[in-house]
């Protein structure tokens, strides 16, 4: 049986209280289930007031195995932000709406810019 999670959007607390819902517990740091897993399907980025701890508890429950996750659009989006297409220019244009819509997500990797990449 497969758990189909999305559209997190930097909601640690609100996805915890899901995965508690869900019957899911909390060992060693990381979220599993006795005969299931999650199929998380993206957008973990870009809003919300804890999109670092979103991302360690996905990849936490990837690592062992307990949850496939999926690129959303807004990973997609911000792959494309960061790398450069040629010597003129990223993937995805820094425009100011493209800038704005990534922003929480940087200002909350701020000083972190090894676990960023």
């Amino acid at each position: 049986m497969i758990d189909l999670i999305g559209d997190i959007h930097g909601q640690a607390d609100k996805l915890e209280e899901l995965l508690l819902k869900l019957d899911y517990k909390k060992r060693d740091g990381v979220y599993s289930h006795t005969n299931r897993k999650v199929l998380f399907v993206g957008d973990y980025i870009d809003r919300g007031p804890k999109i670092r701890e979103t991302l360690q508890i996905v990849k936490s429950m990837v690592d062992c195995g307990n949850a496939i996750a999926l690129m959303g659009n807004h990973e997609y989006n911000a792959l494309c932000f960061h790398f450069q297409e040629t010597e003129s220019g990223h993937l995805r244009k820094h425009l100011i709406k493209n800038i704005i819509q990534h922003y929480e997500t940087q200002k909350q990797f701020q000083n972190r810019q090894e676990e960023y990449e």
